[in-house]
């Protein structure tokens, strides 16, 4: 049998796409239109999900350590191209956990693309954008060459990530120009970082700032709805009128003009996924999808829903995009040791749903979410982050990497160290790769966890 020698193979391919441009550009085919244009115009990678070593704890409390998986997303990693120096780059460095080594790049261009293996090799391999996989924990090459094969431009690419394990997690503050009073509820979406809270005057309000600049933000509109009830469905905002309506607000609207959603009379707004927006309506969790027809969800233990501070976060099952994590916290008076927390999966086929279940501690779950004053909760990088006050003071992050059923103080990620509740409350919400912590005294926190 002849063994083949692959690299051979793919370096002759590539000789004789780059020689099959060139001849027919000489031979000036009728079939083939060809151009003197050569550049890299957009730059994205697809999703990137491998196998991280981490922690979980045992009914004791002790950690053991367990291969997760955690998906780094597409959307979520941004590059710049600079056209003068022919470089390309993330804006941001990943984090520290993620796998460079089997990156599928997309490749926007005028003109072909190749790249090379390795920095030393002498020859171009040809980029099939959205397929071919590439090892980025080092400088990537790629030429591109115009359909005339007569101009040629290199660019280097670059994807940063953390190097290390950083046991530590630094803050950048800002001061901004917001203005509110009290509890605060954020929301990032379509750029933009919302946020749902009071004025002077105790009405709730909303304003925003650009997910760029935590220091501008726009001048707070107010709300003919309770800036505690937000919850954010299909990339529109739901919230509770004082009559007990659940009205609507686009994007577009930026959240300033709100309208009747639903004729239905609700007690209280819980949650949202991609597929369903939840309520209470006095007697059973209820789920719709249009706002039209309302479906009765099972459940039990409903004297224990949050009544007061509530939270929700929806996200993917890291095995199946399809399927929606949803959990929900806050505080119930039926619960003064520590805080509540529900959760469920969600598909758009009811059939496959699972019940909302009341996380339960027991003897055996003896790490429930603290009861916080004013708890705040996002999901960041694969976990969920929690922050609140105890005895007087914002102490350190809470985590949870199983979906919000355990829930464990990080003594390594501090909060800001001038981070009190004397100078007012905060939230805490995931900014791209960053976590915002916003301040009611107009201050904003910004750190990012590896």
């Amino acid at each position: 049998m002849m063994k083949i020698d692959k690299k051979y193979t793919f370096q002759s391919m590539a000789v004789l796409m780059m020689t099959v441009l060139v001849l027919a550009s000489c031979m000036g085919s009728d079939d083939i239109v060809t151009t003197p244009e050569c550049a890299i115009t957009g730059f994205t990678v697809n999703n990137i999900t491998c196998d991280v070593k981490t922690k979980k704890y045992d009914q004791n409390g002790n950690a053991i350590d367990t291969l997760v998986s955690r998906t780094m997303y597409g959307s979520q990693i941004f590059f710049n191209i600079d056209q003068l120096n022919g470089y390309i780059h993330t804006v941001d460095s990943l984090p520290n956990w993620v796998d460079l080594t089997k990156v599928v790049p997309t490749v926007y261009s005028q003109g072909n693309v190749y790249y090379k293996l390795e920095e030393d090799d002498e020859l171009y391999y040809p980029l099939v954008s959205g397929s071919t996989i590439i090892d980025f924990n080092k400088t990537v090459e790629m030429l591109c060459e115009s359909t005339d094969g007569l101009s040629k431009r290199i660019y280097k690419v670059d994807i940063y990530k953390h190097v290390g394990n950083t046991d530590t997690l630094e803050w950048k503050s800002t001061t901004s120009n917001l203005t509110i009073v009290g509890p605060n509820k954020a929301f990032y979406v379509d750029g933009k970082v919302f946020v749902f809270a009071q004025n002077d005057s105790h009405n709730s309000v909303v304003t925003f700032a650009e997910a760029d600049d935590a220091a501008i933000w726009s001048t707070p509109v107010t709300i003919p709805v309770d800036d505690g009830s937000i919850v954010l469905f299909g990339n529109d905002f739901y919230g509770l009128g004082s009559d007990g309506y659940i009205y609507r607000s686009t994007l577009e609207e930026q959240a300033a003009t709100w309208a009747k959603a639903s004729d239905l009379h609700v007690e209280r707004l819980l949650a949202a996924d991609a597929y369903y927006l939840y309520a209470y309506n006095g007697t059973s969790i209820i789920s719709t999808s249009d706002l039209n027809t309302w479906t009765e969800e099972e459940s039990n233990d409903l004297e224990m829903l949050p009544e007061t501070s509530l939270n929700s976060l929806t996200y993917p099952s890291s095995t199946n995009k399809n399927l929606q994590i949803v959990v929900m916290t806050g505080l119930s008076s039926q619960n003064i040791k520590n805080g509540v927390t529900w959760y469920k999966t969600s598909t758009l086929d009811t059939s496959t749903n699972q019940s909302w279940a009341y996380v339960k501690v027991t003897p055996d779950n003896a790490y429930g979410i603290p009861h916080f004053e004013f708890p705040s909760v996002t999901y960041y990088n694969g976990a969920l982050y929690a922050i609140g006050v105890e005895e007087d003071a914002y102490t350190k992050l809470y985590r949870s990497d199983d979906n919000g059923i355990t829930w464990h103080q990080q003594e390594k990620y501090p909060v800001p160290e001038d981070l009190k509740p004397v100078n007012g409350v905060a939230s805490i919400v995931a900014v791209n790769q960053k976590i915002w912590i916003i301040q009611e005294n107009g201050k904003v926190w910004q750190g990012s966890i590896q």
